[in-house]
């Protein structure tokens, strides 16, 4: 008898663990700073920046950015604020906040809210550039469908979970 409840424990710890994982592997990367890089560079720290957008008020001083970079595997996504500029642009970022995808499957797509090729609506009203998701591409349906989405939140410097409640996205491909 106590094996199989210990195994149903097990099984429902199993997901708390592996979350845990995931805000441990993306909590030290909060306070990264590094100088304004060109998508495909790799970073001191071994990781690989494939480039992001800002968010938010361009004009202001300073700019947040949501990057994304991998590094083996895994794939993250940056919150970030800039840590100077020049007449070239941004010089530096600094991570406020991370979220990291262990292993997309090969179905999944990470994409932007402002992303060309995803048209994204919650009730009737487009989403806004700090919001993210994770979904998959059905091409042949023209549809993108979110799993998990997420807001980032410049006043708090840290990404929210959203719901996917009401969202209809259409997917066209570039």
């Amino acid at each position: 008898m106590r094996s199989p409840i210990l195994f149903v424990i097990a099984l429902l710890l199993i997901p708390v663990a592996a979350l845990a994982q995931t805000k441990a592997a993306a909590s030290k990367y909060v306070g990264y700073t590094y100088s304004g890089v060109r998508p495909e560079t790799l970073l001191p720290n071994g990781v690989k920046h494939l480039g992001g957008g800002l968010v938010g008020d361009f004009d202001a001083n300073p700019v947040y950015g949501i990057s994304r970079v991998t590094k083996g595997t895994t794939t993250m996504l940056w919150l970030e604020v800039s840590t100077g500029r020049d007449v070239t642009g941004i010089t530096g970022w600094r991570v406020l906040d991370a979220l990291t995808f262990p292993a997309l499957r090969a179905t999944q797509h990470l994409a932007y809210a402002v992303d060309p090729a995803i048209g994204c609506m919650r009730n009737g009203k487009e989403l806004t550039d700090d919001t993210v998701m994770i979904g998959q591409v059905f091409r042949k349906l023209g549809v993108y469908k979110p799993e998990k989405v997420w807001t980032a939140n410049l006043k708090t410097g840290k990404f929210e979970s959203s719901s996917v409640a009401g969202l209809k996205c259409t997917y066209s491909e570039p």
